[in-house]
């Protein structure tokens, strides 16, 4: 993860991964971690298209990833493929603001 601005109309953006975005709730169902303020996801079904992240609602488009900056394009490639250049089994990445410690 890193502290990478990723022109999202936020500041402080990270990718953060699926491992990291959901948690296990006190019923025991998953649910997007409170920790982060989730801004939109990126998945391999459709790979230019950034849309919102919500374990309730319908997802909506966000942006293209065209719009993001080199480092962040850098980024995803590497959340997605190993270090021969083959595809691994991740299939979504979230962009997320982590929150602040109260």
């Amino acid at each position: 993860m890193s502290n990478v601005n990723y022109s999202l109309k936020h500041k402080g953006v990270r990718l953060v991964t699926a491992e990291n975005a959901w948690v296990k709730g006190k019923n025991g169902k998953m649910k997007l971690n409170p920790k982060y303020s989730f801004v939109g996801k990126i998945e391999t079904s459709m790979p230019n298209m950034i849309v919102t992240a919500s374990d309730k609602k319908k997802p909506k488009y966000k942006g293209s990833t065209y719009d993001l900056n080199r480092i962040a394009k850098s980024q995803i490639v590497e959340h997605f493929y190993d270090d021969k250049g083959k595809r691994n089994k991740r299939t979504v990445a979230y962009f997320g603001v982590e929150k602040p410690i109260k």
